[in-house]
């Protein structure tokens, strides 16, 4: 995941999350305030000729969330009948708060948004979809790239191309996100369970970001100059890694992998540079959740009718320079 997470006091983080919480659930709702309305999805929106409004509050503009925009607006606007709009949050805690009053009071039918952190989502009668971080009460659906999987998958092409043995570096995201914990577990159990003999040398965050990576991997590396494998937890911190192998002349002696599938780490590739990444195609991420999103607002469908959650794993491939080839020019974000 490519968001950085906002450092707000510990109120202020409690009433964001209950905002989210709200924000989320209002499905077909109507809130004054922060006071969720009784009335159902089914009575408000059953009608589908009525005009929607949805919207997207991204935490701040990346790749990701642009790909999840945009697969969003793919289904949305051949509807016909809903107002869609992206946006952004800035980073800041109080700016999507803000935006998220907005919307509500704007009468907004669906509203999209991924929190840095899980949160408390249930809302009797109304359906709550889930992006790439799940919430930890029961909801109706969540739609989630393969994080531990992947990663596992990453280890194993990983562990065969270092030839089964070596050393290597994490460059991680900062604690306490569970994406990061997905994928950090993923790929240390790779390694146990197919390639035992590969131990990790260092494991620092770099905060998800290109330019601190290129830091982080040269203090790595003036420590541990034996490493030969190089894991981003994410692309932008992987491509960091190449820059700094490619300046210092060491780029055919390490086997650097990512995790997304951004459109400059699948260019990397192609080029010889970066070794691979997990491949998702964010677009059909969006694409997914905006179509249940439209069904369950049209559809009247009240949240006591689901048994237990829906949890969608979007595919992906271990992309290499011998698979890269299978990504189609307009399934790159």
């Amino acid at each position: 995941m490519t968001i950085r997470e906002a450092k707000p006091e510990r109120g202020e983080r409690r009433e964001f999350l209950k905002t989210v919480a709200l924000g989320t659930a209002a499905l077909g709702a109507s809130l004054a305030g922060r006071e969720i309305l009784s009335a159902s999805i089914g009575r408000a929106q059953a009608a589908t000729d009525k005009r929607l409004k949805m919207a997207f509050i991204q935490f701040l503009p990346h790749t990701v969330p642009a790909a999840w925009s945009k697969g969003i607006e793919d289904v949305l606007s051949k509807q016909g009948n809903i107002d869609y709009q992206l946006l952004d949050g800035q980073a800041k805690v109080e700016v999507q708060i803000s935006l998220m009053d907005t919307q509500i009071n704007d009468g907004a039918t669906v509203i999209f948004l991924q929190p840095v952190d899980s949160v408390k989502a249930k809302r009797a009668g109304i359906p709550v979809i889930t992006l790439n971080i799940d919430a930890v009460e029961d909801h109706a659906a969540h739609v989630e790239m393969s994080h531990y999987a992947g990663a596992m998958d990453i280890a194993k092409t990983m562990g065969a191309a270092m030839g089964g043995k070596g050393k290597v570096a994490i460059i991680n995201a900062p604690p306490g996100i569970i994406i990061r914990d997905q994928r950090t577990n993923g790929f240390v159990d790779g390694l146990k369970k197919y390639y035992p003999d590969i131990q990790i040398a260092a494991d620092q965050p770099a905060d998800w970001d290109r330019k601190k990576a290129q830091d982080v991997f040269t203090t790595i590396f003036a420590a541990h100059p034996e490493v030969t494998g190089v894991f981003g937890v994410n692309d932008s911190m992987a491509l960091g890694v190449v820059d700094v192998a490619k300046q210092k002349g060491i780029l055919n002696k390490l086997v650097i992998f990512g995790d997304d599938g951004e459109k400059d780490a699948l260019d990397s590739i192609e080029a010889g540079e970066l070794s691979g990444t997990q491949y998702t195609d964010v677009y059909q991420q969006g694409r997914f959740a905006a179509a249940a999103a439209v069904v369950l607002a049209t559809g009247g469908v009240d949240a006591s009718s689901f048994r237990a959650k829906g949890h969608l794993l979007i595919p992906y491939i271990i992309a290499t320079k011998s698979t890269v080839g299978q990504i189609q020019p307009n399934q790159r974000w």
